[in-house]
């Protein structure tokens, strides 16, 4: 009996954990509404305020978990913590640019190649060697990536599309970063970039000349984009990672992808083209496939 219960409750944990990823991806999908009910907002106004959100979101949450002042706790990740506050500035802008200048579908198809690109930046930077499998699903992925932007060729979305691309290229970095120092708690480097980036869209806007308030109403959708959307996403996330493993936690919060454009062609009637369909499911596709090889997933793990 106590084996079976011995056996039992590590299972419970997976699926209470597997859980938990599936509603932080779930949370995270809800992004593409937001942007959309602020179409008085430019890029950079709606910058502003998701940024601070998520900076206010995950200073509540780390102060939940305790560990002291979060400046010192930044300072300690070091160089590494640095270049993944950076990156993942890089990544959360040019998200927002994707989402405004193409379609919620491409922009969540094509960051969600994160992984594939985090496993050639670990071969390049970190010398880790891919497997044929490996290798393969890096080339699947890429395949997909190529129908996604040459459909949107016509469309006009070039730039929403490579904009994209980078949002996936940040993550990315940040992951590859954060496995090189691997024991080091990164979680005020999340706290640091959502303040780097707010600093950052705040100055743009100031050097514009545009306003930071066009509107209650945008401002408060951009807010609750970070701090409700990104912040319950993470709060969600840190609850179940634990008890999941890497491999399994990169395809469970596909949730993100799969869900995101079903939001916004509910209630916006957007409607993703086909080629980005097929070319999101190749994505998906070769995502699962590294999942199951046990490569990128580790890495996606971290840097959430």
């Amino acid at each position: 009996m106590a084996v079976a219960e011995a056996r039992a409750s590590p299972e419970r944990g997976f699926l209470v954990g597997a859980l938990y990823v599936l509603a932080a991806g779930l949370s995270w999908s809800f992004t593409g509404i937001f942007l959309r009910l602020a179409p008085d907002l430019d890029s950079w106004q709606f910058l502003v305020w998701r940024n601070l959100g998520i900076a206010c979101a995950f200073a509540i949450i780390l102060r939940a978990r305790g560990g002291g002042p979060l400046l010192p706790r930044f300072i300690v990740t070091g160089t590494a913590g640095v270049i993944v506050a950076l990156a993942l500035c890089l990544s959360s802008i040019s998200f927002i640019f994707a989402m405004k200048a193409t379609t919620v579908a491409n922009a969540l198809f094509l960051s969600s190649c994160a992984p594939l690109l985090a496993a050639l930046l670990g071969y390049a930077f970190l010398g880790e060697r891919l497997s044929l499998r490996q290798a393969g699903s890096v080339a699947l992925g890429l395949t997909g990536l190529g129908v996604i932007v040459g459909g949107a060729l016509e469309a006009g979305h070039l730039a929403g599309n490579v904009s994209a691309v980078l949002t996936a290229l940040g993550f990315a970095a940040a992951s590859v970063a954060m496995r090189h120092g691997p024991r080091r708690d990164y979680s005020p480097s999340v706290f640091a970039y959502g303040l780097i980036a707010c600093a950052l869209s705040t100055g743009v806007c100031l050097a514009k000349g545009t306003t930071l308030f066009p509107s209650s109403s945008g401002v408060m959708a951009a807010f609750s984009a970070g701090f409700l959307v990104m912040g319950l996403g993470f709060a969600l996330f840190l609850r179940g990672a634990p008890h999941v493993p890497a491999a399994a936690q990169t395809v469970l919060a596909q949730t993100e992808t799969i869900f995101g454009p079903i939001w916004v062609w509910l209630a916006f009637g957007e409607t993703p083209a086909s080629a980005t369909l097929i070319g999101g499911a190749i994505i998906l596709a070769a995502v699962v496939s590294m999942a199951a090889s046990g490569a990128g997933p580790r890495s996606l793990s971290r840097a959430s």
